[in-house]
């Protein structure tokens, strides 16, 4: 995955998702609404066809981030990130665990 930062400003970040579908904007977007001094944070698909050989969408999911104006919203999207990696973490430890039972 590649990440195209369009827009950079103090307290708004656009930034394009190049390869991506819903998946990770979505769970990005709740995650980062739970961030204290998050203002908004949404995500869209300009055109949701999908490409007939890959099954891709023919475009990329654009994130919008804005903050207040002390939080840097490039900090909080990597806060966010980490948490991502966190849940994956925690998931794959508890299937671990389970799969040990078996």
């Amino acid at each position: 995955m590649e990440i195209k930062i369009l827009e950079r400003k103090n307290n708004l970040l656009e930034i394009e998702l190049v390869g991506e579908d819903h998946s990770l904007p979505n769970l990005l977007k709740d995650i980062l609404l739970t961030k204290k001094g998050v203002k908004m944070a949404s995500y869209s698909i300009d055109h949701p066809l999908l490409h007939p050989e890959t099954g891709r969408y023919i475009s990329n999911p654009k994130m919008t981030i804005i903050t207040d104006d002390n939080i840097d919203p490039v900090e909080v999207l990597k806060e966010a990130l980490k948490d991502v990696i966190k849940m994956c973490d925690t998931a794959l430890k508890e299937l671990e665990e389970q799969k040990k039972e078996l």
